[in-house]
């Protein structure tokens, strides 16, 4: 880069500050300011215009984020399942019991079943089994364990969705799931 570039750049950059110096200096000596605080104010008039005229008024492009839509099942839903499974005291976590219940209800409503109706609860126990329905409407502590919870996805996995009902077999061999591949509660 040269000398007269290098000038040239300079001079540009400094025009409106000296404007602003001379401009204000005239003014202040006019109104009969002391000629060294009168430069000193014209000093730092135009140093403040020499930094507003480098800041840059136009926001900073954000870059977006891309967030996929959350779908039910996903690879970081079950993860999140899998690490809430068990509690620390070996006990079913809260938020499995809930996700459970939601399939459970769900299941129990293609079959004509409200769980949270209390007069239902022969019911729930007539297509889940007693266990299953206890692990179910359990509010309080201590919660199920999780072989508890195993057994009732067990017993809602025999459910399946469809609204003809499979008795629950206490004793034998379990009927065949008629759609062994859906996974939809």
């Amino acid at each position: 880069m040269t000398a007269a570039r290098v000038l040239r750049l300079l001079g540009a950059r400094l025009k409106r500050p000296a404007l602003v110096l001379v401009g204000t200096a005239v003014v202040l000596f006019a109104l009969a300011l002391d000629p060294a605080s009168a430069l000193v104010v014209a000093l730092g008039a135009a140093a403040l215009t020499a930094v507003v005229e480098r800041v840059d008024l136009t926001p900073e492009p954000v870059r977006e984020r891309h967030r996929a839509a959350a779908r039910d099942g996903t690879r970081g839903e079950v993860l999140e399942l899998a690490w809430t499974m068990v509690g620390r005291d070996g006990r079913a976590g809260e938020r499995v019991l809930r996700r459970v219940r939601a399939v459970a209800a769900g299941r129990l409503a293609r079959h004509g079943v409200d769980l949270a109706d209390p007069d239902a609860l022969p019911e729930v126990e007539r297509l889940l089994g007693a266990r299953a329905r206890a692990t179910l409407t359990r509010t309080s502590h201590p919660l199920p364990s999780a072989s508890d919870v195993a057994h009732t996805v067990s017993a809602l996995e025999r459910l399946g969705p469809d609204p003809e009902p499979v008795p629950h077999a206490a004793a034998g061999a379990l009927a065949p799931d008629p759609h062994p591949r859906r996974t939809d509660a």
